[in-house]
């Protein structure tokens, strides 16, 4: 018998929340991976949202994990797509296909990032995801 704790996945229960999802007018794709062509270049229809992680603590109570989101579309479509995400995920008591998450909250608020394209734009942020052990 192990006395390993187990919690919900919160890559997974980001992506159930942005996923398909109406943010500035569009539907927003959410990928773990970006798609890209044999050349390298995005691949749309954007927006899309790229979700991945970057570390978090543990204590023996809950878990606080840091989640990147970078939204890529043109022009400032980034921005208020991203701004928009993050007002529609933040809160308390939240539970998803993936798990059940007592609090989502910004971290670090979006913004426009340097991106090599003349087409697109970048806009990253990163959320706080607070949960339970499930067992």
């Amino acid at each position: 018998m192990s006395d390993a704790l187990v919690f919900p996945n919160s890559r997974s229960g980001l992506f159930d929340l942005v996923n398909e999802t109406e943010h500035a007018g569009q539907v927003v794709s959410a990928f773990y991976h970006l798609p890209a062509d044999e050349y390298g270049a995005l691949q749309g229809p954007f927006p899309i949202a790229h979700i991945y992680g970057s570390g978090g603590t543990q204590g023996y109570v809950d878990r606080v994990e840091r989640r990147t989101i970078e939204v890529y579309a043109p022009g400032e479509l980034a921005v208020e797509v991203l701004e928009s995400i993050i007002a529609f995920i933040s809160g308390s008591d939240i539970d998803t296909p993936s798990g059940y998450f007592d609090r989502i909250e910004c971290d670090t608020t979006p913004e426009d990032i340097p991106y090599q394209s003349d087409t697109l734009n970048r806009a990253m942020a990163s959320v706080l995801v607070t949960s339970r052990p499930i067992n």
